[in-house]
């Protein structure tokens, strides 16, 4: 993360924090001896030298080149240039005046259209009575500004937000015949939209790996020719070891990848660790927010990227019935070439708190609620253990750093406000042990 202004810097290295009692108040000693025993230092072990064999059996040797080339393709920052018939789509639409859009995707809230031709989604409002597009709209605006203008985060990337459309605005729907077309049947329009940036899918070639990997057989070509399957983001899921293959049913929206799933890809799992606790030290102690729901996935941008100018600074927040943005899109994208990067989004759900203890307990109880993004506590393999390392240090290191900047700039908050990132991480500790209590009671 580069620094902003003054700022002192936000960054994913676990070097720097070899005390965490230092974080804590001297009156909760025992708690932060506790936590300074889950975050010691160890060393992965090496995994022992096996005698060599005659010859790979050819399974095993197609499994291990599948690996390969998804290690290299779900890595961060990798580049994967396609010459799909998606991307050649995207590539002719941008030259045309008239929008198309297409749906891919959709949830509680509303259902996800992208514009063909450009990085830009449109979220619609199921409900046009609901107020929960608006919310999802301020919260993204909040924690959209702290990303990318506050703390220039570069680790982890949140959708630039582009506008908010409220249902009476004619002048938005008369000029988009192409979004009211594809939202037929899906959504009662016009209704509530609200304008992103669009995470791009993985990449054809990306994608034809995942199915080789983990479809089953049976299932392969059906998979390869159903275009749902275009529209692929992963989502990390480093809290759960539960992972499969050849599933029954299998989509690429939204694929889940458990951490023995990335950790068979040797995938560097203390990376996407370390970049989660950067972007929840951002949305708990600089946005307030309990980050409820929100989702961690590897998408792709392109390589080439239009420009995206938003001015939603200044918007009052009772704005909700007012036509906002859309900002200005200039410029021609690469959808030929993609780069592999981690994304935080979906915010409707997200939750404001206040700097005190009750606000940790939102903060606990949405990781609790949300699906198993984050690195667990007390777990007994290496791996799992070196993870959760890497989130917790990035975690608190970063939170401090929002926090004493947040001291320095509000004389009226306390020095108490520092245990708070503490508290979380001890949080989700208690948390842990809970859910083994349970365990191991359905077990007896």
């Amino acid at each position: 993360m580069k620094s902003a202004g003054n700022r002192r810097r936000l960054f994913t290295s676990s070097e720097t924090i070899a005390n965490p009692i230092s974080l804590s108040l001297d009156a909760d000693l025992e708690s932060s001896l506790h936590l300074l025993s889950i975050l010691e230092a160890s060393t992965i072990p090496s995994s022992p030298t096996s005698p060599p064999k005659d010859k790979t059996p050819p399974r095993q040797e197609a499994d291990a080149s599948i690996n390969h080339q998804l290690h290299h393709a779900l890595s961060l920052h990798s580049q994967v240039s396609t010459s799909s018939s998606a991307a050649e789509r995207e590539h002719r639409a941008q030259a045309n005046e008239a929008h198309s859009f297409r749906k891919i995707g959709a949830g509680a809230c509303g259902a996800i259209f992208a514009q063909e031709g450009k990085s830009v989604v449109v979220k619609l409002a199921k409900d046009p009575n609901s107020q929960e597009l608006w919310n999802d709209f301020q919260q993204h605006r909040k924690i959209s500004r702290l990303f990318n203008r506050v703390y220039h985060v570069e680790e982890v990337r949140v959708p630039k937000l582009l506008g908010f459309v409220p249902p009476k605005n004619s002048e938005f729907w008369d000029a988009e015949p192409g979004l009211t077309k594809a939202a037929e049947n899906i959504c009662t329009v016009p209704t509530y939209a609200l304008l992103a940036e669009r995470i791009l899918p993985l990449p054809r070639s990306t994608r034809h790996l995942l199915i080789e990997k983990y479809c089953a057989p049976r299932g392969k070509q059906k998979a390869l020719a159903d275009p749902a399957n275009n529209d692929c983001l992963v989502r990390v899921y480093l809290g759960s070891t539960n992972g499969k293959s050849s599933g029954m049913f299998f989509s690429l929206r939204n694929l889940k990848l458990h951490l023995n799933q990335l950790i068979e890809l040797n995938l560097d799992i203390e990376a996407l660790a370390s970049r989660m606790g950067i972007a929840l030290a951002v949305m708990h102690w600089g946005a307030n927010t309990d980050a409820r729901d929100v989702e961690f996935v590897l998408g792709s941008s392109s390589t080439k990227k239009a420009t995206l100018e938003d001015d939603l600074d200044n918007i009052e927040d009772d704005a909700e019935a007012r036509y906002v943005g859309p900002s200005t899109y200039r410029g021609l994208e690469d959808f030929f070439c993609r780069e592999t990067e981690m994304w935080v989004l979906d915010f409707n759900q997200v939750r404001n708190i206040t700097l005190d203890d009750a606000g940790v307990a939102l903060a606990v109880e949405a990781v609790k609620l949300n699906d198993p993004y984050f690195p667990k506590p007390l777990k007994e393999s290496e791996v799992e253990k070196h993870a959760w390392k890497a989130f917790t240090v990035s975690y608190l290191e970063n939170s401090t750093t929002i926090l004493e900047e947040a001291l320095k700039n509000d004389t009226e908050l306390g020095g108490e406000i520092l245990a708070l990132p503490r508290k979380f991480v001890l949080g989700l500790i208690e948390l842990e042990k809970e859910r083994m209590t349970r365990r191991e009671g359905a077990n007896a």
